[in-house]
């Protein structure tokens, strides 16, 4: 997470964010370290902040339904047109406050503030994008180059650039048709695709061809995969765009064969605001009818007369027993709405009361704090509906914020009811595979109708391809063509015909595929080529690899890859004939490769008309899930789906025809107008008849228009059209084209929102499709972004109970979106006090309150909700860190953490290691890192790992993405000097939201000169941070700065000093469990003395063979270690072992002398002589040859 400009300490924080200490001089760092770091006795209570204002501060509102009748894309005067901004502790000029503390007026007003808030918090950073690059560019132009890329870095600019942004392609997609473009990064530029969050599906990019001057065009990004496609070079990438937005006829210049290549545009991206969060929601938003919100008495009214669940109301009596039953009687009746009997549900008190309150309450608000088990009672809740009502009660729809989170809410029900259906491609699960919509679908027949509309959509398709052909690949105009629009005279027409015919009946000499292309094209038909057998495998000898599975990739550049090609006879053109050299022909290089080699693979290196292959997932919509998946996972179910196109080429280079010298092989020259000064045609306008010259060299000009001998007007009347000089042809047939071009577009426009409208239609089809398959199943899942995105779906399934987990984080507008109008029962579970909604827009969540979401704004207006009491997570040492938080009712401690072990090699369990080591910022944000916490967090994960801790029992978490990043340098380096490990996990804090984990260390980061404390005075982030250690947590930090600047965190620090054992210092204490020596560690190099894990003593514990472990202190045990002192054990020959401890005795080494019989003297070892004294037969005497005798 990368820090949000830090707002001044007097600034009014939203609800739970805890008042801050008001500073009276400007603060500095303690000079010398205390023992005591808090400065003052701690509050008895928080005194919290609601003074957001509730009157709206923007211009008086006349009609609240207007919202209802604007365009969700962001018009040019939407973008360009910047209300003129205060400072920051202003409200937003004409946006709406959210009314925290009072009621709505009406539905109107409601849903307008909602649908205002979440539009301007997308709008605002595009806004500022756009201004950011023009204020560059301003100040830059002019410049030379290296001045002018200096100032366009991107440091913490609110604008990603990219340049040299060309159409190559036009793709049809699931939906609509899309646009692909080439681009580049700008020199100083380079990215890690696969981790970037640059350009994710659902992107809004902002397109101009004159700097955001006068130009503007807004597209959303639909395919940019996990490394984007490759262009012509290595700097060139490629992207699929949706125009939503252009201010020309001509979109990117697409349908103007006239366009030049130097006609490139600029691209950029705001940093903020994921624009697919927000498109659906507020479609959805407009769509709410003023009498169709769902539970508006409560939403809008603020009511607090709630009534009971409608399905309900004729079954209030329910078996609430959800375990095996051992008998068929053993149930746990109990009446909704009275009394319950106490039952062995394994349930504390207040768990059976949020249980009751989920049964019993139309809306049923229950707050979770870290620990206390709000999923177990989400669950529960939702297997006692289940066990109690059979399908016609239709399925419950599960919502999350988070895929992960969906995915273990769903695999807690998955264990006792399989009827399960996961809406979204991005589930990680493999326990949830087989319940996808995807694979499900598998088991069913496809909807009726729907391969009419498929083969619908295939010939506007090919419709659209034939127009792209003749617009794009044929220079010249037809003779039907000029006839249609009279544009010569019958007789004029004759004379051209009868001179091309002429031309046709030329005898020609007899050609191959191989010879010119001249007089054969090839094209796509529907049609089967026959080919004999020879030709075959000469065609499979070239194609070669995987190509030689199919033909389909075999393709002119405007064929079809699902298509046979067929060589056929190229049809004579009048117009072509008598327009002679003039005529340029658009080719690709690739072309030139498809002639030679059949098979290339042009899909991955051409430009061009594209066509989603017809794939049954392909033709699913791309999943476009939260903000923090997205950017995790590109791929989707088809890693390759994305070449799996075809295509038309919009060609960039050009033939241009020559006469044949006599004896030269008759061919056409390759003119490559990217290296050419000339603008780029389809038929060459730029030649004019010039008596001093050849007649094949023309120059036309619009300055020689006016010339007797070239005017159209002049040679007109004269019948016969090859009595006129090149010039006049050319200046006629430019009418045409134009004609010709403006009629084509027109066929084209019509088309392409023919397509889109099947496309639509398609899609309704298979919502209904879906929507069955989702009836037939009990639970449906879904994230709150697939809830506004599949709003119909939802319709069309009509849900009676939806169950909202992590309620709190979710903007109010997400919640709204996914009610349905059929919805009964509408369960929120939370917690207020943890995280909160993220917003691109900090002001909008500050001052305009659009962070707070419904489940807090209705328990600031005393909406009745039940909160759980008793957590299970921490030992209670750590949970009295978020007592500060959890005061009224206080947090408490369900008896089983008591059995929770103590940290093995630490001194406590928990502990502030506490430093005035000064923080830094990454060269190229403004996020913050502090490389002495770094280096202490690695060192103690290591050292805890010595302990016998595995890597997947710690947990480093951070609130900044910078410290994350220096984190992982330093535990790759610690893993590589000392054990091998497997990696341990690091986390920003709102990652880690929901999470927890036995052993969690917390770097806080911040410590500077200034004072400041960034996310660290948030009192809800704080709040994660500090509870998410199930064992043992270690806090590293600069707790002087945070008591000066946060009565959160002196309170906190208050709590760690005064317990018994004091809990907070500037060195943390690591204990030997063998020897009791306690290690005082302050500096990373102090880890030094545990480098084995113990302590600086030796071992000295008898091993099992009797001698004392030499090792310096470790805490892993002796099963493995090899003892190398001498053995030393007496052996049978009453010799001492002279071996090694670990080798084992064996034979006898020590050397001894015996005298023989023979009188001679003999040295050897032992073993030897033992073993000759035993078998003396056949051994004689080393000095005299004598044999031995026994």
């Amino acid at each position: 997470l990368d820090e949000t400009p830090v707002v001044h300490a007097t600034l009014n924080t939203l609800t739970n964010d805890f008042d801050l200490v008001q500073p009276t001089e400007e603060w500095a760092p303690e000079k010398t370290q205390e023992i005591k770091f808090s400065h003052k006795e701690p509050t008895a209570t928080f005194r919290l902040n609601l003074d957001i204002p509730e009157a709206p501060v923007f211009n008086q509102v006349i009609d609240y339904s207007s919202f209802r009748e604007q365009e969700v894309i962001p018009k040019y005067d939407d973008i360009m047109t910047c209300p003129e901004d205060t400072d920051y502790r202003s409200p937003v000029p004409n946006v709406p406050v959210n009314q925290l503390r009072a009621p709505y007026d009406n539905v109107e007003k409601y849903l307008y503030t909602h649908y205002e808030l979440m539009k301007h918090d997308y709008l605002i950073p595009l806004r500022n994008a756009v201004k950011g690059y023009k204020e560059d560019y301003a100040a830059i132009k002019g410049k030379d180059i290296s001045a002018a890329m200096e100032k366009m870095q991107p440091f913490q600019k609110p604008f990603r650039l990219y340049e040299h942004v060309q159409l190559n392609a036009i793709v049809f997609g699931a939906r609509q048709p899309l646009y692909r473009i080439s681009f580049r990064l700008p020199f100083y530029v380079r990215v890690q695709w696969a981790q970037s969050k640059r350009l994710m599906p659902g992107t809004l990019v902002l397109l101009s061809k004159d700097h955001f001057e006068t130009d503007l065009k807004v597209a959303t990004v639909v395919e940019r995969g996990e490394d984007p496609m490759r262009g012509t070079n290595r700097f060139e990438f490629m992207l699929d765009l949706y125009l939503e937005r252009d201010n020309d006829d001509l979109p990117l210049g697409f349908g103007d064969p006239m366009l030049s290549d130097k006609s490139t545009y600029v691209m950029i991206e705001a940093v903020d605001g994921y624009f697919e969060a927000y498109r659906h929601v507020l479609k959805v938003l407009q769509n709410v009818k003023k009498d169709g919100l769902p539970f508006a008495p409560y939403i809008v009214d603020l009511s607090k007369d709630i009534l009971i669940p409608h399905y309900a109301a004729r079954k209030r009596t329910y078996d609430i027993n959800v375990f095996k039953r051992s008998k068929r009687d053993d149930r746990w009746p109990v009446d909704i709405l009275g009394n319950w009997p106490e039952y062995q549900t394994k349930m504390d008190k207040t768990q059976l009361d949020a249980l009751k309150t989920i049964l019993s309450r139309n809306l049923s608000i229950i707050q979770g704090p870290p620990g206390t088990g709000k999923t177990y009672v989400g669950t529960y809740a939702m297997r006692v509906l289940l066990n109690n009502y059979d399908e016609s009660l239709g399925p419950i729809v599960c919502i999350c914020q988070t895929n992960h989170a969906l995915d273990q809410f769903l695999e807690h029900i998955l264990e006792h009811n399989d009827n399960i259906v996961r809406v979204g491609g991005r589930s990680k699960s493999e326990l949830l595979k087989l319940h996808t919509m995807y694979e499900l679908k598998k088991d069913h027949e496809r909807p009726r109708g729907i391969s009419r509309l498929y083969r619908s959509r295939d010939e506007v398709m090919k419709k659209i391809r034939d127009t792209m052909i003749e617009l794009y690949e044929q220079p010249c105009v037809t003779v039907d063509f000029v006839e249609s629009i009279n544009g010569l005279r019958p007789r004029q027409l004759d004379s051209l015909k009868r001179a091309a015919n002429k031309e046709k009946n030329k005898v020609a000499p007899s050609k191959t595929l191989d010879d010119s292309d001249d007089d054969w094209e090839i094209t796509s038909v529907e049609t089967t080529v026959k080919k004999t057998q020879p030709q075959k495998q000469q065609q499979n000898k070239r194609g070669g690899g995987r190509n030689n599975v199919s033909n389909k990739n075999d393709m002119w550049a405007g064929g079809n890859p699902n298509v046979i090609q067929e060589v056929k006879e190229k049809v004579t053109n009048p117009v072509e004939i008598w327009l002679k050299e003039a005529i340029d022909f658009v080719f690709d290089d690739n072309v030139d490769a498809f002639i030679n080699e059949k098979n290339q693979d042009l899909l991955e290196q051409t430009k061009g008309l594209v066509f989603e292959d017809m794939i049954e997932d392909e033709r699913e919509v791309i999943e476009e899930e939260e903000f923090q998946d997205i950017q995790q996972n590109f791929k989707g179910e088809e890693p390759d789906a994305r070449f799996k196109n075809e295509f038309i080429s919009i060609g960039k280079f050009y033939r241009r025809l020559t006469e044949v010298e006599p004896g030269e092989r008759p061919g056409r020259k390759i003119v490559n107008y990217q290296k050419s000064e000339k603008p780029k045609t389809t038929a060459n306008f730029d030649f004019f008849d010039d008596p001093q010259e050849d007649e094949d060299q023309f120059a036309w000009d619009d300055r020689h228009a006016d010339r007797g001998s070239d005017s159209v007007e002049r040679w007109i009347k004269e019948d016969d059209v090859y009595m006129w000089p090149l010039a006049a042809r050319l200046k006629l047939h430019k009418k045409w084209i134009e004609a010709r071009n403006k009629r084509l577009e027109e066929i084209l426009s019509q088309h392409m929102n023919s397509y889109t409208r099947i496309s639509k239609e398609i899609r309704g089809v298979m919502v209904k499709h879906e929507a069955r398959i989702c009836r037939q199943n009990r639970v449906v899942g879904m994230t709150s972004t697939a809830a506004a995105k599949y709003h119909d779906l939802l319709e069309e399934m009509r849900p009676r109970i939806m169950v909202v987990e992590e309620a709190a984080e979710m903007l109010e507008s997400h919640i709204i979106s996914a009610l349905t109008t059929s919805l009964e029962h509408l369960i929120l579970i939370g917690d207020h006090q943890q995280l909160r909604p993220s917003t691109a827009v900090h002001k909008l969540s500050e001052i305009h309150g659009l962070s707070v979401s419904l489940f807090e704004r209705l328990i600031i207006n005393q909406f009745p909700f039940t909160r759980l009491s008793h957590q299970r997570r921490m030992r209670a040492e750590i949970r009295q860190l978020i007592n500060p938080i959890y005061r009224d009712p206080p947090l408490q401690d369900h008896p089983q953490v008591a059995s929770y072990p103590t940290i093995k090699g630490m001194a406590h369990s928990l502990f502030f290691l506490s430093h005035n080591e000064d923080e830094t910022s990454l060269a190229d944000s403004a996020s913050k890192i502090n490389e002495h916490e770094a280096k202490i967090a690695a060192k103690l994960s290591l050292y805890l790992i010595q302990q016998g801790y595995s890597a997947q029992d710690i947990t480093i978490i951070t609130m900044y993405a910078g410290q994350k990043s220096i984190l992982k340098k330093f535990l790759r380096e610690e893993r590589k000097s000392t054990i091998d490990t497997e990696p341990i996990q690091i986390s920003s804090v709102d990652g880690y939201q929901g999470e927890e984990n036995k052993i969690i260390i917390l770097s806080l980061v911040r410590s500077n000169a200034n004072g400041q404390i960034g996310f660290l005075r948030a009192a809800n982030r704080v709040c994660v941070a500090l509870s998410r250690a199930k064992h043992g947590m270690y806090i590293l930090g600069n707790a002087n700065l945070l008591c000066d600047r946060s009565e959160l965190w002196n309170e906190i620090v208050v709590n760690l000093e005064e317990r018994p054992e004091k809990m907070i210092g500037t060195r943390l204490p690591l204990k030997c469990a063998k020897h009791a020596v306690v290690t005082q560690i302050q500096w990373a190099v102090d880890f030094v003395e545990v480098e084995e894990g113990g302590c600086s003593r030796l071992c000295k514990e008898k091993l099992d063979c009797g001698h004392e472990c030499i090792l310096r202190c470790h805490p892993y045990d002796h099963d493995d270690i090899q003892c190398k002192q001498p053995c030393g054990k007496i052996l049978e020959c009453k010799h001492p072992c002279t071996r090694r401890c670990y080798e084992g005795c064996g034979s006898c080494l020590t050397r001894i002398t015996v005298r023989l019989p023979c009188g001679d003297t003999m040295e050897d070892e032992c073993r030897k002589i033992r073993s000759i004294a035993r078998a003396p037969a056949g051994h004689k005497c080393p000095k005299c040859n004598a044999p031995l005798k026994a």
